[in-house]
């Protein structure tokens, strides 16, 4: 295994800034041309797209040779292009390596920041009436158990500004807003329930967490937002897939709860957290989010088969590998 120098750190640049530009587009290529609409398959090729460049930048600088270790060298106009690649990734290094730096502590912080944010709320708790508690107490016990799952610590906040929501990096907690649990019935409660459940067991608190950190570490190409952002809306699609099924299977009374839900909220200001995760998920998803369900409803899963989902996606990560290894 061969040793990372800090002189070595110049190629993170390169290797992200065009990763991002092959891969990004190659991956919304691919989801068209197999029409995957599934929110599993396209969250796994999101992810993929986020992580690869870091991960060839990894791989190349501790398992694999890279080109020019090879000894097999670009000539003629190829051998000026690429000594500027590397001119330019030393340039990159010398102006953004302190900010890579301070957005890596940045990143560690937000856990402790959240962690005080769940504190604040439980500092700030009210309580439900008996019967709005032993509710809900209720619909967590029977589908906890359903889905294999300890029952969560429960908030009840007096905020009006979100639905529900799980907060929290390692040890996720499920918020709930007093005010507007009378506003929904008990199947539209069980919806929410299910939906924040369905969070806590992906450990979406801990992959949001994840991803936003790599997100900022890869912040001068614009792609890496563009995956993050597309990762967040098929996190809360497959939710919805997955409390559609826990509660029975009816994609269109679900997309009813989801409706009332951003309803009641579309005069307040929506909480946004990078330690939360909630019904109503990031701005502007609510099309995508209940499109896929009437999709769903009518049978249409756009779903690839296992094995030619995983070779072709294999595929597009070891072209990606091969294409940052010949580039610098």
């Amino acid at each position: 295994m061969k040793t990372m120098f800090p002189g070595d750190w110049h190629s993170f640049f390169i290797y992200v800034f065009f990763g991002y530009l092959l891969i990004f587009p190659a991956a919304i290529a691919y989801l068209r041309l197999f029409a995957v609409s599934d929110p599993g398959q396209r969250l796994q090729i999101y992810r993929v797209a986020l992580f690869t460049p870091f991960a060839g930048f990894i791989l190349y600088h501790t398992v694999l040779l890279k080109r020019c270790e090879t000894g097999i060298l670009p000539s003629g106009l190829y051998r000026h292009l690429f000594d500027a690649l590397c001119h330019a990734g030393f340039l990159a290094f010398s102006y953004l390596g302190p900010l890579l730096v301070a957005l890596l502590f940045i990143g560690l912080l937000k856990t402790a920041a959240g962690a005080f944010f769940a504190f604040r709320l439980r500092q700030q708790a009210v309580t439900p009436l008996p019967e709005e508690k032993e509710r809900i107490n209720r619909l967590l016990t029977r589908h906890c158990f359903a889905m294999d799952l300890p029952c969560p610590e429960v908030i009840y906040s007096r905020r009006d500004d979100f639905v529900a929501l799980t907060v929290g990096v390692t040890r996720p907690a499920l918020v709930l807003s007093k005010p507007l649990l009378a506003e929904f019935t008990l199947s539209e409660l069980e919806h929410i329930l299910l939906h924040e459940l369905a969070h806590i067991r992906r450990r979406d608190g801990f992959w949001g967490w994840l991803l936003s950190l790599l997100r900022d570490l890869t912040f001068f190409s614009p792609f890496s937002s563009l995956l993050l952002e597309r990762c967040l809306l098929e996190k809360e699609r497959l939710c919805d897939q997955e409390a559609v099924r826990q509660a029975g299977g009816d994609s269109i009374a679900y997309a009813t709860t989801l409706l009332k839900a951003w309803r009641l909220l579309a005069q307040g200001q929506k909480m946004r957290n990078a330690f939360t995760t909630g019904l109503t998920g990031p701005p502007n998803s609510l099309e995508q989010r209940i499109k896929g369900l009437l999709l769903s409803a009518a049978g249409n899963q756009g779903k690839l088969p296992v094995p030619i989902f995983v070779i072709s996606l294999a595929t597009l990560v070891t072209v990606t590998f091969l294409y940052l290894g010949y580039l610098c």
